[in-house]
């Protein structure tokens, strides 16, 4: 059985879990795979796919969502602490609210401002997976009215991390709001970003392969990725600012009436940049009517 065949399997076998759980822990035993380098190995080491669906299924089951919560009635409140022992990834999802990661202390905190119950969720998942959820798609216009003291209500997440941390995983969407990272130095093995028509910017960032997205929003990434380096973008603009040599990185990429570079490669209107030899580290660029950009430095 191959490593593809068994993770199907696995899958079929969760599928009395919710897809969220699926899709989790799907995603650390696929880690768990690529980590070990020996598939065999892992095979025998967890048992047949139903067996390791057994203990999946019976973990949700044992060990509920944790979620430390203290707030008030007036939109303001707190999720933590939680240590890095007890977080191994960060999936964070912002509707409208303006989120920012700052390096702050030993442990993960989460601190909002004018969001109120049903608007924001905090839980950390049997696997280890801090989940950060702003669930608000369509503003409510009392979000943006002034108050008394002049100021405006807007949606505020400070998500407080160790300066330096390091992750399986770090997941991020963003779909009218904002996400920035500030003074972070985060070590993720890989590295899903994906945003709709807000503004996310990622910098700090030192990964493995990454998965990066754009609908009519901007993403911009400041950092290393390593690996096979998947960019989408549809009517926005994704830049990639990384440290490295780019003797070490191939490109191949569909454009439409976009434009795709690679340092000096540069690639406007319909057509297609061919890959004529396929590196370590490698760009796959889909772009239709947007920008994407990459710039490849030593430091």
């Amino acid at each position: 059985m191959t490593r593809q065949e068994y993770l199907s399997e696995l899958r079929y076998c969760l599928k009395t879990l919710p897809v969220e759980e699926q899709e989790e822990a799907l995603e650390y035993y696929r880690g768990y795979f690529e980590d070990a380098e020996d598939d065999e190995r892992v095979m025998r080491e967890f048992g047949s796919p139903e067996e390791l669906a057994q203990g999946i299924v019976s973990k949700f089951a044992s060990v509920p969502a944790v979620s430390r919560k203290s707030g008030s009635t007036d939109g303001e409140g707190t999720y933590g602490n939680f240590s890095e022992q007890e977080v191994h990834s960060l999936d964070i999802s912002v509707g409208i609210a303006e989120v920012v990661i700052t390096g702050e202390g030993d442990d993960f905190s989460v601190e909002y401002r004018n969001l109120f119950p049903g608007d924001i969720k905090c839980t950390l998942s049997p696997f280890g997976t801090l989940c950060v959820e702003n669930n608000r798609r369509i503003p409510d216009f009392t979000l943006f009215k002034r108050r008394d003291d002049g100021g405006v209500n807007h949606a505020r997440v400070l998500i407080k991390i160790p300066a330096k941390c390091r992750l399986s995983l770090l997941r991020v969407h963003v779909d009218a709001g904002s996400l920035v990272t500030k003074n972070v130095c985060i070590e993720a093995q890989r590295i899903y970003a994906d945003v709709g028509a807000g503004d996310l910017r990622l910098t700090g960032v030192y990964g493995g392969a990454a998965d990066l997205h754009a609908g009519m929003g901007h993403l911009l990434y400041k950092g290393k990725a390593t690996g096979l380096i998947r960019v989408e973008c549809g009517m926005g603009q994704v830049g990639l600012e990384l440290n490295g040599d780019v003797r070490d990185y191939s490109i191949d990429a569909k454009v439409g009436f976009g434009s795709v570079r690679l340092n000096d490669i540069k690639k406007n209107g319909i057509g297609n940049l061919e890959c004529k030899e396929r590196k370590a580290n490698h760009f796959s660029v889909s772009c239709g009517f947007g920008e994407v950009y990459i710039l490849v430095n030593e430091v």
